[in-house]
């Protein structure tokens, strides 16, 4: 009897450790994400996943959205074949999109893995080099054809076989060696029609706080898509503004200017605006400098505030910036006596370029202020 207990906790621990050797080795899943715009991790409330058909594949597109309804990203489940040499290897994979279309990542299930050419699995540097492969769009795998990814066998002379062909010289530096197809298939998809459909359906859920939330992404080509969204029906709510006008005092020009015309003529109906947007003037570069002006002169009527403080600047002013400035006066007729005056200043100018800016100025307005008149009169002779 003792013998027999024995027997069987030796065969139950045998059972146990082969059981918990084969679990183990049972990879776990594998993940390949990019920053997305608003991180998931950041919501420790409850998510909700919502479904969405893609008309062109019937195949289904998930959102997953946050409790307030910030969406977060999409995901598609791909199952199908990669097919070459007449054999064919099933895919199940699935893809992430950023919720302003661009690829996000990859997932590949428990246990799932991607093969090349013989079976052999994907290694490591070959999983985070078909990641980078898939992030870049400008890749022209789409103009290739699947026939093209490989060269066309070739015959012996002594046999009839087929000489397997390797893959494309054309396509070589663009796809994993030995998983020509399965690159090419991957990064279409992701690359694909979806791309635009997920774009579609976050637009058609912006409101100013997720255009806010956007623009705080730390990826340009994020906030350019918001950038490009905000239209004259779009709020400028504050922290919109913030976001818009803290882009427009930033370093890069791009996305600086997209800023700049972003704004409708409806929104430079606040003069709370106008004199935030001003204020970027002095430390930003004359491009963007240039964009503001003009930017001003579409505004119904320019605030009383940007007239003070930038009557201030007006000796300190090299010559475009001066014309751009004294530009913008006449367009939104400025003609308050203290602003002429202070115009007048520059006809003292030692740079002739500069002092006839003003002179030119001063002249078409015609003022019958005779400290003005006294000015002109002196210049001229």
């Amino acid at each position: 009897m003792m013998l027999k207990s024995r027997l069987f906790i030796v065969i139950f621990i045998w059972i146990f450790n082969f059981g918990f050797t084969l679990f183990s080795q049972v990879k776990p899943s594998m993940k390949y994400m990019q920053v997305a715009t608003i991180e998931s991790s950041n919501f420790m409330e409850e998510t909700t996943i919502s479904s969405y058909k893609d008309t062109l594949t019937n195949n289904l597109i998930y959102l997953r959205k946050s409790k307030t309804n910030i969406p977060l990203y999409y995901y598609k489940k791909i199952q199908d074949a990669v097919c070459f040499d007449n054999v064919c290897r099933m895919l199940d994979i699935i893809v992430y999109w950023n919720i302003t279309g661009r690829y996000l990542g990859f997932e590949l299930p428990k246990g799932e893995f991607l093969s090349k050419q013989e079976h052999d699995p994907f290694s490591e540097d070959e999983y985070q080099q078909l990641h980078i492969l898939l992030s870049d769009d400008s890749i022209p795998l789409d103009a290739i054809s699947y026939d093209e990814l490989a060269v066309k066998p070739k015959y012996d002379e002594e046999s009839v076989d087929a000489v397997s062909g390797a893959t494309s010289k054309s396509v070589a530096d663009i796809v994993i060696k030995g998983a020509a197809y399965t690159t090419y298939k991957l990064w279409n998809i992701v690359n694909g029609s979806t791309m635009d459909i997920v774009s579609e359906l976050t637009e058609k859920q912006l409101t100013p706080t997720l255009i806010h939330r956007i623009l705080q992404s730390p990826d340009n080509n994020d906030r350019l898509w918001a950038l490009n969204r905000i239209d004259s029906t779009t709020e400028l709510t504050l922290d919109l503004e913030s976001s818009l006008l803290e882009i427009i005092a930033s370093n890069n020009f791009y996305l600086a200017y997209n800023a700049i015309q972003s704004l409708d003529a409806i929104h430079l109906k606040s003069t709370e605006l106008q004199q935030r947007l001003f204020s970027t003037y002095p430390k930003a570069n004359h491009s963007i400098q240039k964009e503001l002006l003009k930017k001003l002169l579409e505004a119904p009527i320019l605030n009383s505030e940007v007239v003070t403080v930038s009557r201030d600047l007006l000796t300190s002013l090299n010559g475009q910036q001066l014309d751009d400035i004294l530009k913008l006066y006449s367009k939104q007729g400025v003609n308050d006596l203290e602003t002429y005056k202070e115009v007048s200043k520059i006809l003292d100018n030692k740079n002739k370029y500069i002092s006839k800016k003003a002179y030119d100025f001063l002249i078409n307005i015609q003022s019958d202020d005779e400290f003005i008149m006294k000015r002109l009169k002196a210049y001229k002779n």
